[in-house]
């Protein structure tokens, strides 16, 4: 949609091939305008470039749980890190924008660090990152990632 609200384009359809979906719940557009989708159950992330044209994609070893619930969202921060929710699991996975694993955290439970079902998720302009709890019935609040850790 245009920003006065009215249809622009849509891409998509059904299925598992390059540009297809089964059940696309989260979207998120990168530092360079690529827009990351979470394809839920293809088990996969999807790239885009702004206009709909698929780039690339990665696989998620994970939302696999069984779980009705697994609605996998993401966000990108300014570096164009990709945060992914894995309800199933109980963590948050965290790539670099071609896909590259870089961690994960989070566990099941009900302390500071731990999450009963991890859904949205956002990541602020100072690096926060912060997600839902929807069995928690709250959001959680988690300092910046020292990414220079994760580089050679």
């Amino acid at each position: 949609f245009g920003v006065d609200g009215e249809f622009a384009f849509q891409w998509g359809s059904g299925g598992s091939g390059e540009g297809d979906f089964d059940e696309p719940v989260g979207i998120a557009v990168g530092p360079n305008g690529e827009v990351y989708v979470a394809d839920t159950w293809n088990r996969r992330i999807q790239v885009f470039d702004s206009q709909g044209t698929f780039l690339r994609q990665w696989t998620i070893d994970g939302w696999n749980s069984g779980v009705p619930e697994e609605k996998p969202f993401l966000a990108v921060d300014d570096q164009g890190h990709v945060y992914v929710t894995d309800p199933g699991y109980y963590r948050v996975l965290v790539f670099d924008s071609q896909g590259e694993y870089l961690l994960s955290f989070g566990k099941y439970g009900e302390d500071d660090a731990s999450f009963g079902l991890p859904q949205g998720i956002a990541v602020a302009a100072d690096g926060r990152v912060y997600v839902s709890d929807a069995h928690g019935h709250r959001v959680l609040a988690f300092d910046p990632i020292d990414f220079e850790r994760f580089t050679d």
